[in-house]
């Protein structure tokens, strides 16, 4: 498991860094175009406007690499917690385990087989898989907040029972009175501690996540669709997982996710979207 979490967080770590070096090559290109074309004018404005686009794409990147370092982080966060918990484990005597054992099988009886040991899992340890439906308000500026229908899948890992971290897709759907139907979806990455539970999984969690966020507008069949740039979106939920099984949980959920609209227009601030509401997800853990 350390094998597998830390060779993940190195191959992230090197994308993140041929990414962030994108537009130093550029800029490096740029250089050399203006070096081979010095004695003329036109060559000088071309090599300014290169150089202009460079710079523009570097801002642009910002908003990604800052999000993947906090990815990065979470992601970390959960092994550093994960080996914690197993050095813990192992640092349980097995004198005394021996003695539990023993007690256990002297109050079973003779029928010992009859008795079933204790997990060597968490019951949020392993792989994460979840869908969740819902309904909630939802606002993107400069329009009023409308009704809206919510979906939700998770993907991810529970590294043990106070930490989980997972890949968030959700889409929230409106329709209003002069025929627009408008959607806004968020991808973000999250990290879910448990608040309040116990051993076998039912508890209080608390899930945050940042990621990116857009919104599509459909305005009849005449006008067509058109959607917005991705902008940073922040997520959140505090959901109740009740266990109805060994692998499979039933988690309701209050959900608030947040993220920027750009507009494509530089002199315009950018709109925003807000969705608040509530989902029944549908949780399952493979160990």
């Amino acid at each position: 498991m350390k094998l597998i979490q830390r060779s993940a967080a190195l191959v992230l770590a090197v994308a993140l860094g041929a990414h962030a070096q994108t537009p130093h090559a550029h800029a490096v290109g740029s250089s050399d175009a203006s070096q081979g074309s010095s004695g003329s004018q036109q060559a000088q404005g071309e090599t300014t406007s290169t150089s202009s686009g460079a710079h523009h794409h570097g801002d642009g990147a910002q908003t990604g690499l800052w999000v993947a370092d906090v990815v990065l982080d979470l992601f970390q966060l959960g092994a550093i917690l994960a080996d914690d918990a197993q050095a813990r484990e192992q640092a349980v005597p097995v004198a005394a385990a021996a003695d539990d054992d023993d007690r256990l099988e002297q109050r079973m009886g003779p029928r010992g087989y009859r008795y079933r040991r204790p997990r060597t899992h968490e019951a949020r340890q392993g792989m994460l898989f979840s869908f969740g439906v819902g309904a909630g308000s939802l606002k993107v500026s400069p329009r009023k907040a409308t009704g809206a229908f919510d979906l939700d899948l998770r993907l991810g890992y529970g590294f043990s029972d106070r930490f989980q971290f997972f890949g968030d897709l959700s889409l929230d759907a409106a329709s209003y009175a002069d025929g627009t139907d408008l959607s806004a979806w968020t991808l973000t990455a999250r990290g879910q501690t448990v608040l309040v539970g116990d051993r076998a999984g039912n508890g209080l969690n608390l899930n945050f996540g940042i990621g990116l966020g857009g919104v599509s507008e459909s305005v009849g069949d005449y006008y067509g669709s058109a959607d917005s740039p991705a902008g940073l979106a922040l997520v959140g939920g505090l959901s109740y997982d009740a266990r109805v099984g060994p692998n499979f949980a039933l988690s309701p959920e209050l959900f608030f996710a947040w993220h920027q609209v750009p507009n494509a227009r530089a002199d315009l601030a950018d709109d925003i979207s807000r969705a608040i509401g509530l989902r029944m997800n549908f949780l399952w853990y493979f160990y």
